[in-house]
Formats: structure tokens, C-alpha cells, sequence
């Protein structure tokens, strides 16, 4: 009979390795990212504002430099890095149907134009005429600005809100663009009709910048200015609290950083009330946090694709396992469903058989020949019986579920019963196995076909079942019956069947035996690889 095994319950249960204690450390590692972007926000938040104050109240440091070369590179950065950051946003909002981030897409696209024309207008000279240079400076530039990072910040506070509600609306990619298309329409009917351009600023307050390009302006020059950056600012605010909300949610690294680079965008929407800097040749702190704003965008678009990538990587393999599972339950109704039918069609039809033989044997009168046959059909029909009860007990071993030692010790019990043989299973070093349910039946498969083949060819006393686990997982059957030379082995004997079973989940399945000394079966197969841990 077999031996038991259950001084082995004890070793199944790892708290260590419990699926609770694993939730509790990935909730306490998503807590500890929370809090680390909660506290950077505030840090970065605190620098800036220290920054402000000093820029706003000190006199003695200055509030813009005037250098045309570093301008036309800031403003050529921020166009390359917002049009790059437009058309990923749109590629990805695009075949992900996401409404938010083509949205987000079309603001950066507004300001992408709105760099573009900058640096266009620069390029060729027409800032002389759209009164763009410290020479003559106009309210064009000012109007510009206020237009473009307008509707900017308006369809970023829209995308940080729609990521946080649960149905969001359709939007074709293709009007990704209309916003950029209206403002350069306002912008363009503006420079056609300067006198319609409002007041954002009063001569005498631009003549102040004219004077020394580098001051502040005067306090309470221009209050319109103020007035509507700090209402933008306000705008990139809460976009930037959107934004770290989402981050919140989902712990995507790519909203962290959209949070921090709105944040520095409302700073720098501060900066502009506090110098407007739209003129050519003028730098101001402004346009520095604005390529702030642009670099961490940049870096946001990298940290975003590599979350993509790691949620793509994660839904292929939930895709796969849910795929295996489908394939194993699939077989495995199918073996319950051939073992109904072999059980209530072919062997009912062999019992019947084999009554109508035994009758027809006692009628008696068979002699010689006669009863030779006799005995053969008997014999063949006891056989054929023993057939389709090994193969109703294979289907059905096939199709449990349940703990992998749990199901290889009814299969040897159930053996050992049925067929007289003392058959053992011994478990030696086992920890708590996690096998995929299509390597499990592999496994079952391969153990119930070694064990037919010792009570077939064997002609066995003794059959011992062994299993181990390290980083492998070791299943040997060894018999002591008459063995055989396995490079001879004819096909009867399912070795070729057996390592390809072992071939399909990973493992490697040798044979080892000689005439009169038994026979070995060794499956191995790795605990951390492929089918060990994952199979689905």
C-alpha cells in the first residue's frame, strides 16, 4: 500500500510567501511612491515660490538678460520637445481610444504652433512689423502668448478631468488640430488688425522695458497682464492636481511627472505678470521654467512608454494564462466527456461480450481446437476490458484538480488497488508546489503512462513513486520487474509519447533500466521556469 504522506501538510503552508503578505508589500511600496511624489510636489512647489519672491521683491537680481542666440535656442527646444510630445500623445491616444490624452495631445499642439510662430517671426524678421522687438513693442506678442497658453491650459484642465471620470467621451483623432487651427486664425486676424488687439499692457509700462529690459515691471503697470497669467496660472495649477490625482490612482510615473511640469508651468505663467519676456532677444525666468516644463514632459513621455510597455508585457501574460486555462479546461471536459462514452458505450459492450462468452463456454462441447479459441477470446476480452478501465482512469485522473501530490497519491493508491501490485509514493523535501494546471496534467498523464507500462511489460512486485523539489521538480517511478534495453523499447511501450508531454511543459524526461534489473523514469522539470510557476 502506499505510504503516507501527510507528515507533509505542514511544509505546504509558506507565510512568507502567502498571496495576502504579497498584497500587503505591493500596496506598501505603491503608499511609499504616493508619498514620495506627494513630498517632492511640495518640495518643488516651495522652491518655486521661494524663487518668485525673490524675483518679485529683491532688486538686485535681475528679471531677464537680453541675448537673441540663447532665445531662438530655448524657444527651437521648446518646439522640438511640444511637437514630439503632440504627436506621441496623439499616436497613443489614438489606438488606445483614450480621449484624455488627445486632448492633451491638441494643448500641446497649441503650443507647439505658438513656439513655432515665435520662432518663424524671429527667423525672418517680421517681428519689426507684428511689433515683437524691444525696439517697438507691441501688444501682439503679449496677445499671443495669452491666447495660445489659454486654450492650452483649458484643454489640459478638460484631460486631467476626463482621467478621472469613468466614462469619457469619444473624439476623432483628427480634430486634435482644431484648437491649434483657431488660434492661429485669432492670431492671424490680430496681426491683420492690430487696433483690435485689447490692452494688455500700456505704453508707458512697455516703455519701462524698452528703458531696461532686464527690470520687472513696475508694480501695477500693467493689471490686465497679471490679472489673466495668473488666471492661466491658476489653470495649470489644477491641471498639475489632475494630473498628480491620476498619478495617485493609477501609479503611473508618467502622470507624477505631468504634475510636476504643470506645476512649473503655472510658475512660470507667474514669471510672465511679472515680465512679460515676449519680445525677441529677451530671456526671462519665465521661459527658463517653461523648457523646465518641456524637459519634464520629455521625460514624462519616456517613463509614460515604459508603463505602456510594462502594461503591455502584463496583459499578454494574463492573455496567455487565461488562454491555458481555456485550452486545459477545454481538454479536460474532453477526457471527462470520452471517459462517459467509453465506460457507458465500449466497456458495457465488453461486459456484455464477455457474458455472452462465458454463457456460450458453459454450454460446453468446445474441445481441442475449438476450445483453444475459446480461451483466447476470453483472455482477449478480459484484456480489452482492462483497457478501457485504465483508460477511464486516466481520462478521469486527467481532468482533477487540486494539489499535484494530492492527485499523484489517489493515482498510485488507485493503482496499487487495482492491480495487486505494491505501489509507494514518497515525497522527500517538498515545499508548496505552484504548478500550472496544463503542466499538472502533463505530469498526471506522464505518471499514469509509466505506470502502465509496469503492469503491462514489467511483470513488477514492487513499484516505488518519488517526489522531490529544489529549484527542480524530480518525479522517478522505479520498478523492480524484469527491465528491458530502452534503445529497443517498441512503440508499444508510449516512451516517445512520454517525452513529448515532457518536451510541451518544459521538462526532461529520461529512462534508465537493463534486462533483469527494473526500470528508472526520471522527470525533471524547472520550478522557476516557463510551465514550473506560471502555467495557466
Amino acid at each position: 500500500m502506499p505510504i503516507p504522506t501527510n507528515e507533509l501538510a505542514g511544509k505546504w503552508d509558506d507565510p512568507g510567501a502567502s498571496p495576502a503578505a504579497a498584497s500587503t508589500t505591493v500596496a506598501g511600496a505603491g503608499d511609499d511612491a504616493h508619498r514620495g511624489a506627494d513630498v517632492a510636489l511640495i518640495v518643488l512647489a516651495l522652491g518655486l515660490t521661494m524663487v518668485t519672491a525673490i524675483v518679485a521683491a529683491s532688486p538686485v537680481v535681475a528679471a531677464a538678460i537680453v541675448n537673441n542666440r540663447f532665445d531662438i535656442t530655448i524657444v527651437t527646444a521648446a518646439l522640438l520637445v511640444s511637437t514630439a510630445v503632440a504627436a506621441l500623445g496623439w499616436a497613443r491616444g489614438r489606438v488606445i481610444n483614450d480621449a484624455a490624452a488627445l486632448l492633451r495631445s491638441s494643448a500641446f499642439a497649441v503650443l507647439a504652433m505658438l513656439n513655432g510662430l515665435t520662432l518663424l517671426v524671429a527667423l525672418t524678421g517680421a517681428d519689426v512689423a507684428l511689433g515683437a522687438t524691444l525696439d517697438s513693442p507691441g501688444q501682439l506678442p503679449l496677445f499671443a502668448g495669452i491666447v495660445g497658453r489659454g486654450m492650452a491650459v483649458v484643454l489640459l484642465v478638460v484631460a486631467g478631468w476626463l482621467t478621472l471620470s469613468r466614462g469619457t467621451p469619444g473624439i476623432r483623432p483628427m480634430l486634435v488640430l482644431a484648437p491649434a487651427a483657431v488660434v492661429l486664425m485669432v492670431l492671424t486676424v490680430a496681426a491683420a488688425a492690430p487696433q483690435s488687439i485689447p490692452q494688455l499692457a500700456p505704453p508707458w509700462a512697455l516703455a519701462s522695458i524698452v528703458a531696461d529690459p532686464t527690470a520687472r515691471l513696475p508694480f501695477g503697470a500693467a493689471p490686465a497682464l497679471v490679472v489673466i497669467n495668473g488666471v492661466i496660472g491658476v489653470g495649470f495649477l489644477a491641471a498639475a492636481l489632475l494630473a498628480h490625482r491620476s498619478f495617485r490612482r493609477s501609479g503611473r510615473a508618467g502622470d507624477a511627472l505631468l504634475a510636476a511640469g504643470l506645476l512649473v508651468a503655472a510658475f512660470s505663467q507667474v514669471h510672465s505678470g511679472i515680465h512679460p519676456g515676449a519680445y525677441s532677444g529677451v530671456v526671462t525666468i519665465a521661459d527658463l521654467l517653461r523648457l523646465s516644463f518641456y524637459g519634464l514632459l520629455l521625460i514624462g513621455v519616456v517613463a509614460e512608454s515604459r508603463d505602456d510597455l510594462a502594461d503591455l508585457r502584463a496583459a499578454t501574460i494574463e492573455v496567455r494564462r487565461l488562454a491555458e486555462a481555456e485550452f486545459v479546461a477545454v481538454a479536460l471536459e474532453e477526457r471527462a466527456r470520452l471517459a462517459r462514452e467509453i465506460h457507458d458505450g465500449l466497456a458495457q459492450d465488453l461486459w456484455y461480450a464477455k457474458l455472452k462468452q462465458s454463457r456460450l463456454a458453459q454450454i460446453g462441447g468446445f474441445e481441442g481446437e475449438r476450445q483453444r479459441l475459446s480461451n483466447e477470446v476470453e483472455s482477449a476480452i478480459d484484456n480489452a476490458l482492462a483497457e478501457a478501465r485504465n483508460a477511464v482512469a486516466a481520462m478521469r485522473e486527467g481532468a482533477q484538480t487540486g494539489p499535484l501530490l494530492d492527485i499523484l497519491r489517489r493515482q498510485v493508491e488507485d493503482f496499487s488497488d487495482r492491480f495487486a501490485l505494491r505501489a509507494e509514493l514518497i515525497a522527500e523535501g517538498t515545499a508548496k508546489l505552484e504548478i500550472g494546471p496544463r503542466a499538472q496534467a502533463e505530469l498526471t498523464r506522464i505518471v499514469q503512462e509509466a505506470l502502465t507500462n509496469v503492469r503491462k511489460h514489467a511483470d513488477a512486485t514492487v513499484v516505488r513513486v518519488t517526489v522531490s523539489t529544489d529549484d527542480h521538480l524530480r518525479i522517478t517511478i522505479i520498478d523492480n520487474g524484469r527491465g528491458f534495453h530502452p534503445e529497443e523499447a517498441p512503440a508499444g511501450f508510449g516512451l516517445e509519447s512520454m517525452r513529448q508531454r515532457a518536451e510541451v511543459i518544459g521538462a526532461r524526461l529520461s529512462v534508465t533500466s537493463s534486462p533483469q534489473d527494473g526500470s528508472r523514469v526520471e522527470l525533471v522539470m524547472p520550478l522557476n521556469g516557463r510551465e514550473g510557476s506560471d502555467a495557466g
